[in-house]
């Protein structure tokens, strides 16, 4: 029971002496119900109202907290306690367990319970028949693979486009930008770069240009570029750019994208785009504003109430790896397509931020310039690679872990070549180590907080580092300061080296004397165990390599060799690229098996 209908244009008249029939009824609870719902469609919107935060449990259990969302019929949606369960329990796990990212969905649901005694009844033996007395209005949670066109889902379309500028394998590079822009004003362009299930590091560069279109320094295009420093299996990030439109009078133009100018590089690959990608802009004198309005009251009104199938709140994204015999969630984000609808009071407090801020003193025109025309970036600039690595080694306690006992990583590879490196350590306290997402880094002793300044999850523990450097390596150990019923502890590090080592130096070794040789050679591990690679390069000064597997969906391997089995068993290969000479390479195998 979901009752899709929206409304009655008919109601009940009441006189004296009616004879009420349970259509009267009926019709009753429909007309005000669907009324109210029309309301709430039209003049609120879709989407999550308040609460109905998503939290882990561990690494196999959610918890959605209490709140209320109206859904794309204007129907209220609310929790009201929280609702645990394990990821593998919910509709929809066991049909796209495999696929790698599950959406956690939310929809309107209506069930008969309390059920009672028809006096008119006469369908069982003794002449009553037993009906329901009550229409619970609930909720229904949902897993699918399937990811929403996210233009179907809020009312942006009718300003904003986005234009894919490549989609394949698990890599996707796309433009987002307004359709429309008033002369002598900047028109904002966001690049969005989504990475799902792909091990190797990515680069990619291109220009932005087109007639009308400056950078606001007077420059003809806007150069695009980005390297991956920390390499994930995973990565959303959005990237904003501004070009200034000169244009005098309305106009029909393209910002374009030129092949020569891109340059995509997965791991050792390289991708170029056949054909100039070209985005259309109208330059419009008019307010963008008026635009937008006349296009929303140009709509079909059937179109805005019936087209509403297979629209749901999204309440949660999941990053799972399952085999045969289990899953765990390896990371997760919540809210992924931003569905909030804001109430009058947000919107209020919004208000008075933004005036505030108008009221603010005004700096020069240049100084304007000079901010617009820099890129704003959403995610935090990354170190250069050159001098500045990081990455995060979780430690492992086993079970029941003892206080003042000492616990070590591997020894791994930070990066940097030979030399003295300056190693700076931090608990990462994610939460249950299992998301990306934004949490508490803690530098030194957490006991100098007190616990109501600091809360945290990851055990507490002391850090120390020793760095071969000759070798070119770290090993990171930890003692426990306080019982904790963790297992591990993830601990994030920053290496630094000062850029010392000499290009011409460089430029002397011979390429036929440069050998890359990786350690061991052969290994045999269980499906979902990890195990530590090392690499060599004889013959150089540069001890930099890049990680990769040759084969896709055979593993994964971090920046430092740290090889993660798939749930599959089989052989799979490992290889090592050197990083100053990428001709140069070696290859390991790893043997996959659940028996020893």
């Amino acid at each position: 029971m979901d009752n899709k209908q929206y409304y009655s244009c008919d109601r009940n008249n009441y006189f004296f002496g009616k004879l009420m029939t349970v259509r009267d009824f009926e019709s009753e609870q429909t007309y005000m119900n669907s009324k109210r719902r029309l309301g709430n469609k039209m003049l609120n919107g879709t989407g999550i109202v308040s609460g109905l935060d998503v939290i882990l449990v561990d690494n196999k259990t959610f918890s959605l907290e209490p709140g209320m969302a109206l859904d794309y019929m204007g129907r209220e949606v609310v929790v009201s306690e929280p609702y645990v369960r394990r990821l593998n329990v919910i509709k929809g796990f066991e049909e796209n367990k495999d696929k790698g990212i599950l959406y956690l969905c939310m929809k309107y649901k209506e069930e008969l319970k309390e059920t009672t005694f028809s006096v008119a009844g006469s369908g069982k033996s003794n002449g009553v028949s037993e009906e329901y007395n009550r229409v619970a209005e609930g909720y229904e949670i949902f897993l699918t693979a399937e990811k929403p066109k996210e233009e179907d889902l809020k009312l942006n379309y009718l300003v904003n486009q986005r234009v894919e500028v490549y989609n394949k394998d698990g890599i996707k590079i796309s433009v987002e930008t307004s359709k429309y822009v008033n002369p002598g004003k900047c028109i904002k362009v966001s690049v969005l770069f989504e990475k799902e299930n792909v091990e190797a590091p990515v680069r990619y560069s291109f220009d932005m240009n087109g007639e009308f279109f400056k950078n606001v320094s007077g420059e003809e295009h806007v150069s695009v570029n980005y390297q991956e420093t920390e390499i994930t299996t995973y990565k959303n990030l959005k990237k904003n750019y501004y070009l200034y439109c000169d244009a005098s009078d309305d106009a029909i133009t393209n910002i374009k994208i030129p092949k020569k100018s891109f340059e995509l590089k997965i791991g050792k690959d390289e991708v170029s785009l056949p054909e100039d990608i070209l985005i259309p802009v109208s330059v419009k004198t008019t307010s963008i504003r008026d635009i937008v309005v006349n296009e929303y009251y140009s709509k079909s009104f059937t179109d805005i109430i019936e087209n509403v199938d297979n629209k749901f709140i999204y309440l949660a994204k999941f990053h799972i790896v399952t085999n045969q015999l289990t899953y765990f969630i390896e990371s997760f984000e919540k809210h992924p397509f931003n569905q909030y609808l804001y109430s009058n009071e947000l919107i209020s407090l919004l208000q008075e931020i933004d005036d505030t801020n108008e009221k603010a003193p005004a700096v020069n025109s240049t100084e304007i310039k000079k901010s617009e025309s820099s890129p704003e970036v959403v995610e935090l600039p990354q170190p250069k690679i050159d001098n500045i690595v990081t990455g995060v080694e979780r430690i492992n306690l086993g079970f029941n872990p003892k206080v003042g006992k000492a616990y070590y990583s591997y020894e791994f590879v930070h990066g940097l070549g030979e030399g003295n490196v300056a190693i700076v350590t931090a608990i990462d306290n994610k939460a249950n180590y299992l998301t990306d997402d934004k949490g508490l880094l803690i530098f030194g002793d957490k006991d100098v907080f007190s616990k109501e300044e600091i809360m945290i999850s990851a055990p507490n523990v002391k850090i120390a580092a020793i760095v071969n450097s000759e070798k070119g390596t770290v090993r990171i150990g930890v003692r426990l300061k306080e019982k904790t019923t963790a297992q591990a502890v993830d601990i994030r590090w920053w290496a630094y080296k000062p850029v010392e080592i000499k290009e011409e130096e460089e430029d002397l070794v011979i390429d036929e004397n440069v050998k890359v040789v990786i350690t061991p050679n052969t290994t045999r591990v269980k499906p979902l165990e990890s195990v530590r690679f090392e690499a060599h390069i004889d013959g150089a000064i540069s001890q930099e390599v890049r990680w990769e597997m040759a084969e896709p969906n055979t593993g994964t391997i971090d920046n430092n060799g740290l090889y993660t089995a798939p749930s599959k068993e089989g052989v799979y290969e490992v290889k090592a690229y050197s990083v100053k000479f990428e001709n140069k390479s070696d290859s390991a195998y790893v043997v996959v098996s659940s028996t020893d």
